[in-house]
């Protein structure tokens, strides 16, 4: 059991939790990732190591409430509650070397996963300027982010409630591409990192390409047991199959099949969808 130390709302659906977990804080590292099951008979979920302390045994965990477990931690846990399983850290750190002047890039609550590599990368000697494109009310880590790197460029886009969701989605998307453009054609880059939902990666990836510059992205396929071993997360890289969990999840953005990996990551949203309302039924209806 994993003891809550901490728990908070940092903005609209992020929310954080300090975790007791001293075998990840022992040993992750920038990039890796933990699976979470908060409850029994639960959901296994992919989240990332914000924050650590290794002499002090926690971890901080941010996750974005978009389904049903996310919002049942959210309803549930309380500090001084425990998560129920932690395993991890799994993945491949993010590689660590001096490119020189990196953009490193998150949209939405990507933003969570580029801190703590972006943070290493500048400690190495590399000039860092990270870039958070979200929706206003979704602003997170920015005095985090000012503090760990050389700059930090925050765009917010504002939420018009005239539109629907998906309509308000595609203005952060376009914001995103013009400020990307508008950060290369300014200054030269080594590297650009981003993480961030699969259509807003592979619309970047249009632009930087553009420039020639190197690009790596962290993936976000599906994803269940972590370990290789259930083929969920299969993403298609350099025409070969590949598995986020083991081989990523950090790939070459030039070798990437983005439309594979897009039409992959909508296979199940309806049943996504279905679980959601269902719990929110149950909730609404005094049950647990």
């Amino acid at each position: 059991m994993y003891r809550i130390l901490e728990k908070k709302e940092l903005a609209m659906r992020n929310i954080w939790y300090k975790i007791e977990a001293p075998h990840v804080a022992k040993k992750v590292q920038p990039g890796q990732f933990v699976i979470v099951r908060a409850f029994p008979n639960g959901e296994r979920i992919p989240l990332t190591p914000v924050m650590w302390d290794r002499e002090e045994g926690w971890i901080v965990l941010i996750t974005f409430i978009r389904g049903k477990t996310t919002m049942r931690m959210a309803n549930e846990l309380k500090p001084g509650d425990s998560i129920l399983n932690i395993a991890g850290p799994l993945g491949n750190p993010a590689e660590m070397e001096k490119f020189g002047k990196i953009l490193a890039i998150g949209a939405y609550t990507g933003i969570v996963e580029v801190y703590p590599i972006a943070k290493a990368w500048q400690e190495l000697g590399n000039d860092v300027t990270t870039l958070h494109v979200t929706f206003e009310p979704m602003v997170v880590l920015k005095d985090e982010l000012e503090k760990a790197v050389g700059r930090h460029v925050l765009e917010t886009v504002p939420i018009d409630p005239n539109l629907d969701f998906p309509t308000n989605m595609k203005n952060v998307t376009k914001r995103l591409v013009e400020k990307v453009r508008e950060m290369l054609e300014k200054e030269d880059y080594d590297l650009v990192f981003m993480v961030g939902p699969a259509g807003d990666q592979k619309a970047v990836f249009e632009v930087v390409k553009e420039f020639g510059i190197p690009m790596k992205a962290d993936l976000h396929p599906i994803m269940v047991d972590g370990t290789g071993m259930c083929g969920a997360c299969r993403v298609t890289v350099g025409g070969e199959v590949k598995f986020a969990c083991i081989d990523g999840p950090e790939f070459d953005a030039y070798q990437v099949d983005w439309d594979v990996l897009i039409a992959r990551t909508g296979y199940y949203t309806d049943m996504e969808k279905r679980a959601f309302e269902e719990y929110l039924k149950a909730v609404q209806g005094g049950e647990q």
